[in-house]
């Protein structure tokens, strides 16, 4: 990566492909991706900021740009959702704006497309797109970090399926057209190799705990656990919406001892 200022990382790839598209007279075209993916960043950059996030730098890469944060850590669903919307919204009200010129030629209409397509790509409920990640969140809230993970990867395949059935569909019916293979093969590459990345969730569902909202009369979640097992690995399966009882089992099917959700992550946080 080759720093320029403090704020701006540009990968070396980079400066080959805008080399490449001069020679190749698309230099033009890759300014509008550019610039349009910059400003899809940029309206990220400015959520993060108005919700108290601090910004390390972006990050020029072959296919985007990525946004990197110092803290992403955000206890408000609000907020969330917010910070990982931004950014669509963003597109969708730039091609919006402008449908109107779209008669003044070929930049405005590039313009316009571009901003439309990065808007329903980043929107679809896929990881680790902008629309995805929201949707996990809202569902960990409900049914806890792993069952969200696993809901959204299953969700994720289906629809990369059908990105796939559609990527046929095109090189038979528009002569070997392969605009959709470029999506598959990063959604696909993501789905099997990121998992690491969303950890940040269960990571959230340990430091906030005590922010739940302790009502009179709670609705509470049993689970029944061996007592070997592992705390962390329990944990989750918690949510931010529910509270929770575990019983703990020997071999012999006895129940040893009753713990609470708090007395598990206070373990886990030892």
């Amino acid at each position: 990566m080759i720093k320029i200022g403090q704020f701006l990382y540009i990968h070396f790839t980079v400066i080959f492909l805008f080399a490449v598209c001069y020679f190749n007279r698309n230099l033009e075209i890759l300014l509008i991706s550019y610039a349009t993916i910059l400003l899809h960043e940029l309206a990220h950059l400015a959520a993060a900021v108005i919700i108290g996030l601090k910004p390390s730098h972006i990050a020029m890469l072959p296919f985007g740009v990525n946004l990197k944060l110092k803290n992403s850590l955000v206890y408000s669903i609000a907020d969330e959702i917010l910070l990982y919307l931004s950014g669509p919204l963003f597109n969708i009200i730039m091609a919006l704006f402008l449908i109107p010129m779209l008669r003044y030629g070929r930049f405005f209409q590039f313009l316009y497309y571009n901003n439309l397509a990065l808007f329903l790509f980043n929107i679809l409920p896929i990881l680790p797109m902008d629309g995805g990640v929201v949707l996990k969140k809202i569902l960990a809230r409900k049914i806890g970090y792993r069952q969200s993970e696993k809901l959204l990867r299953m969700i994720s395949a289906v629809l990369i399926l059908f990105l796939i059935i559609l990527q046929i569909y095109l090189v038979f019916k528009s002569k070997f057209n392969f605009s959709v293979l470029f999506a598959v093969i990063f959604l696909t590459g993501n789905l099997f190799t990121n998992k690491e990345k969303y950890y940040l969730d269960f990571a959230k569902e340990l430091i906030f705990y005590k922010n739940k909202s302790q009502p009179q009369i709670k609705k509470v979640k049993g689970y029944l656990i061996k007592e070997t097992a592992s705390y962390r690995e329990l944990a989750k399966n918690f949510s931010q919406g529910s509270h929770y009882i575990i019983f703990k089992e020997n071999n012999h099917g006895k129940i040893t001892s009753v713990l609470t959700e708090r007395e598990i992550i206070e373990e886990i946080l030892k």
